[in-house]
């Protein structure tokens, strides 16, 4: 099928696609949906991301080869309220801009400014569009301390977010949980109108490292690397709780060392490392593009994931540490995780992070059940099975076949 016979869906992302979560979450679904559509793509791409000319022009071809139009934009993060307000102001232009294109069915829009700028848009231009939700912002945003509850700000956004769930065509929500918690503040919304598309992950990117392979036990593995990646600075992130977890960790292993994959400031990782009692020398930290993660991650022995609750919530590292063959750590409250990791008996379950006995029992559960996940390979399948971005892109494209049926329909009066 040529580009011109394809129906045109217009991508709106606000997060780049030259970091490794627009690759491993926008363009990992878009390769495989580019056979029966097009992709006009607008991202926000930070600076120090495009100013490597040698990564743009290779995401360009990678672009081209699937058909997808990139129009990347500058993302702007001071001063804070400002920089977002121009950046919506840009979206607004583009989205109006690519949305007149008579071929344009439908709008995906990546979480909530880009929903903003299709919802406005979308009042002159009739499109329909899909709010892909990501996390359940408002909300985060006061968990995350950012904001106050009740504040004219907040009451503002959750005004915004009740009209953005009204009129979008469809919305995803990452977790079942969200899509509850949803249903329960606004009860006018029916329930059909929800898709539970949880993160996926290319798992055939990563690989089961040779020392799971060759059978290698608890006992033979030194040192015993205790890691987490992404974000850990936003106020989302329970980074004492992490360190907390480690020393935890220590005491039953005195061969554990941390490894951290960021793009936060390494100085303030390593100073909050010691603040928690860890010596900065037990401390890998680095960056990494989502070529290098796959050979990282498979140096874990187990990823680490301590938030705050978000009930909208699915760690991209999730899928990532399993497919990797990492068992995995994590908290009660972070939409489905908790229920995934033990159904898939895929490592440990923690119900209270700031309680130190919590955590030390922690890690002796997962210490005494090591081998044994490892033996079931519960991990990989866990990933294959849930996880898949290929079982992603299914749930995506009937959701595309859907909504493009349905505005040719209303274009023809049907």
């Amino acid at each position: 099928m040529s580009a011109s016979d394809k129906p045109r869906a217009l991508y709106l992302s606000y997060t780049g696609m030259l970091e490794p979560l627009g690759r491993s979450q926008v363009l990992s679904y878009l390769s495989r949906l580019s056979g029966e559509y097009a992709f006009t793509l607008v991202s926000f791409e930070k600076p120090a991301d495009l100013a490597d000319e040698d990564a743009v022009a290779s995401l360009r071809a990678e672009c081209a080869k699937y058909g997808i139009d990139w129009h990347p934009q500058v993302y702007h993060r001071c001063p804070r309220l400002l920089a977002t307000a121009w950046d919506l102001l840009v979206l607004l232009w583009q989205t109006c801009r690519h949305s007149f294109n008579r071929d344009v069915r439908l709008v995906h829009c990546r979480s909530y400014i880009p929903a903003i700028a299709a919802w406005l848009c979308g009042r002159v231009t009739r499109k329909p569009f899909i709010f892909d939700m990501r996390a359940l912002w408002p909300d985060e945003m006061v968990t995350a301390g950012r904001l106050a509850r009740g504040s004219l700000t907040y009451r503002g956004l959750k005004w915004v977010e009740r009209r953005l769930l009204r009129r979008a065509a469809r919305v995803v929500s990452l977790t079942q949980a969200g899509v509850d918690y949803l249903l329960e503040i606004y009860p006018e919304l029916p329930r059909e109108k929800f898709e539970v598309i949880t993160t996926c992950v290319d798992v055939d990117r990563f690989h089961v490292p040779a020392k799971q392979c060759s059978g290698m036990t608890l006992e033979d593995r030194s040192p015993f690397v205790v890691g987490t990646m992404g974000t850990l600075l936003s106020g989302w992130f329970y980074l004492n709780a992490f360190f907390a977890f480690f020393r935890a960790v220590k005491r039953l292993r005195p061969d554990a060392r941390i490894s951290i994959v960021t793009r936060d400031d390494h100085e303030k990782v390593l100073e909050a490392a010691w603040e928690a009692g860890v010596e900065p020398d037990e401390v890998d930290v680095c960056a990494a593009s989502s070529r290098e993660m796959p050979d990282l991650l498979a140096e874990m022995d187990v990823g680490v994931m301590f938030f705050a609750p978000k009930p909208g919530s699915a760690p991209t590292r999730l899928g990532e540490f399993l497919a990797a063959g990492v068992p995995v750590v994590g908290n009660t409250g972070i939409g489905d995780l908790g229920r995934l990791i033990e159904s898939y008996g895929v490592g440990t379950v923690v119900n209270d992070t700031q309680d130190p006995s919590a955590l030390d029992q922690a890690a002796h559960d997962l210490l005494a059940r090591y081998d044994e996940i490892l033996a079931s390979s519960a991990c990989r399948h866990a990933a294959e099975d849930y996880f898949s971005v290929g079982e992603g892109a299914k749930k995506y494209r009937h959701l595309y076949q859907t909504l493009t049926a349905e505005s040719a329909g209303a274009e023809t009066g049907q």
